[in-house]
């Protein structure tokens, strides 16, 4: 249970993503780049400073860590083409879909039996990431493109975490599954930068925010993301997002006090509902957590 919890409270601190990105003023593709990159730079020295540097290396992961990398890269564009072309609403609902394809793809890629408890935590879930979304007033009919990106979005988070779930399972450590997500993501990313406007943030506050983004948000984050997946299934991990939205609307009220409205509060208290239902009654992942004790033991 303390997993689960942990992972949910990592969760929740990701609504401070939307809250800092709304307000620096970088246009979407170069801030996921300059994020991505700041977090592998942070990654890197973390790993100097405590004489860890050997984890960089890919080894024998290496093609994977490179396809982590990619897929993180395609689902930032795709999220932010679906925040262009329809709406933060649109974006949000359909990224929701995300734990839907993991309660699909999981048990069939991974060595997990398919979670009755996430499955039953959809309903609630959806249900309030749709009331959040729809409260502001900014729902509306968007083009089959812009639903076709984000429904994207939703599949390659699947595959991103199915990824560096499998890349654990393989052995690779979470620093080593950490680096080469924002490193990789942000090397693909860098020739996007000569097709569109470069931005870059134009005051000392943008610099500050763009670097705990990057550093705090993103590097440690994706860092402690995939030291918790070690003890988490992809499935439980997949439902526990629903409460980034929701964190992300509580933060804005209290932050940049923007109104919150009933309707928020009441998919606010079902996503919640949904994120305790899989605390609570999901089990760890204890195989795998087995499998990485016996592996310790034996190096010893």
């Amino acid at each position: 249970m303390r997993w689960n919890l942990a992972l949910a409270a990592l969760a929740v601190s990701w609504g401070l993503v939307a809250v800092i990105a709304g307000a620096i003023s970088v246009d979407p593709i170069p801030l996921a780049f300059f994020r991505l990159v700041i977090a592998a730079l942070t990654l890197a020295l973390v790993a100097l400073a405590t004489g860890h540097a050997r984890l960089l290396r890919p080894g024998r992961h290496l093609p994977a860590l490179v396809a982590l990398g990619c897929v993180q890269a395609v689902h930032w564009c795709l999220f932010f083409e679906t925040v262009r072309r329809g709406s933060v609403a649109l974006a949000v609902i359909t990224f929701a879909s995300s734990p839907v394809f993991l309660a699909v793809l999981a048990p069939a890629f991974l060595p997990e039996k398919l979670s009755r408890v996430a499955v039953a935590a959809l309903v609630p879930g959806l249900a309030g990431i749709a009331l959040v979304a729809f409260s502001g007033g900014d729902g509306g009919s968007f083009g089959w493109v812009a639903v076709a990106c984000g429904m994207g979005s939703a599949l390659t988070f699947a595959i991103l975490l199915i990824l560096s779930k499998g890349l654990l399972h393989a052995g690779a450590g979470p620093l080593t599954v950490a680096f080469w997500d924002c490193l990789g993501g942000g090397l693909l990313l860098a020739p996007a930068l000569f097709f569109v406007a470069l931005s870059v943030p134009g005051s000392g506050e943008d610099w500050a925010a763009l670097i705990l983004l990057g550093a705090v948000l993103t590097g440690f984050a994706t860092l402690a993301y995939a030291a918790l997946l070690q003890h988490v299934t992809a499935q439980t991990a997949g439902v526990l997002t629903f409460l980034e939205p929701v964190s992300a609307v509580i933060l804005a009220w209290w932050l940049l006090d923007q109104p919150v409205s009933l309707q928020a509060l009441i998919g606010g208290a079902l996503v919640l509902c949904a994120g305790v239902l899989v605390v609570v009654r999901t089990p760890t992942d204890r195989g795998f957590s087995e499998a990485v004790a016996g592996i310790g033991s034996t190096k010893r």
